[in-house]
């Protein structure tokens, strides 16, 4: 679901704009992507010192407790640091992977072990956990702590960056020790996979993929690949980088290998290729698993 939302203002206080006392640059527009409900607003929620008050409702919508669909206010803070580091970074949208949480669902991620304090501040609308597709997580999460507005922490498992407007802090988990494939979930056509070589490239790298035949018999595949471009909430950016390639036959556990040259303008981003196994595209594509293009 995507939602574009105009201004009609309501005056703010004081203090609108300002974090603890704080101005930050940024200019009262935010694009957030739900990562749990897919659902993607773009608005305006501030002009000067004055608040859109259905943007902010749009805002708290998105930014809803999972399990029950509870809304509560987010404290104004929390959305001003989203709209700095969506403007600090030049990135296209913000992605919200926890909100604000309701008790009932805060317990149960806490005793599901999944790191949730009883005492969350998710749980008064005071934190957002969130990802951005263009920047490394260890860039978003230096910049918070850089801005000193309250607590900071850093997930590189579940590659994502906590920020909140309580008490200064700042910790690290501890990085995987194993790659974390990510969107392996989503691929239409179980018979292959396609696994990238890394998870992360710069412009002008080479990203290599291993395709793979899994089914229990011989499979002719024709290459014919795309890739696509993750943009505000859905798989919208897409480019044909091999036409009618030459088949191949495979036997079972048998691979090919596809190579893809990053062009040096590539726009940043989450990417995936596409590959078509029959020249007819009536057999669902393989998706490979998704990975960034980045320079930070």
């Amino acid at each position: 679901m995507i939602i574009v939302i105009s201004p009609a203002l309501m005056a703010g206080g004081v203090d609108a704009g300002r974090v603890k006392g704080k101005n930050l640059k940024n200019d009262g527009k935010l694009a957030i992507f739900s990562y749990h409900t897919g659902e993607f607003v773009e608005l305006t929620y501030r002009v000067g010192k004055s608040y859109d008050p259905k943007a902010i409702e749009a805002i708290e919508m998105v930014m809803r407790s999972r399990g029950d669909d509870r809304t509560h206010p987010i404290d104004r803070g929390v959305i001003e640091i989203m709209d700095h580091l969506q403007d600090h970074f030049g990135a296209e949208t913000i992605e919200v992977i926890s909100g604000y949480r309701s008790p009932k669902y805060n317990e149960t991620l806490r005793l599901e072990g999944r790191g949730a304090a009883s005492e969350s501040l998710h749980m008064k609308g005071l934190a957002v956990d969130l990802h951005i597709d263009e920047v490394s997580e260890r860039a978003v999460f230096d910049r918070v702590k850089e801005l000193g507005l309250g607590g900071a922490g850093y997930y590189p498992r579940y590659a994502f960056v906590h920020a909140d407007v309580g008490p200064r802090r700042v910790w690290e988990e501890a990085a995987p020790k194993k790659r974390v494939l990510v969107g392996t979930e989503n691929n239409p056509n179980a018979a292959w996979t396609a696994l990238t070589d890394r998870d992360l490239y710069r412009p002008g790298d080479t990203a290599s993929v291993k395709i793979s035949n899994n089914e229990y018999r011989k499979l002719r595949f024709s290459k014919n690949v795309w890739y696509e471009r993750f943009r505000k909430g859905g798989w919208k950016e897409r480019k044909n980088l091999l036409k009618e390639g030459k088949r191949v036959t495979l036997d079972v556990g048998e691979s090919v290998d596809y190579a893809w040259k990053i062009p040096a303008d590539q726009g940043l981003g989450k990417y995936r290729l596409v590959f078509f196994t029959s020249k007819d595209f009536k057999v669902p594509p393989v998706y490979s698993n998704e990975f960034y293009i980045r320079v930070q």
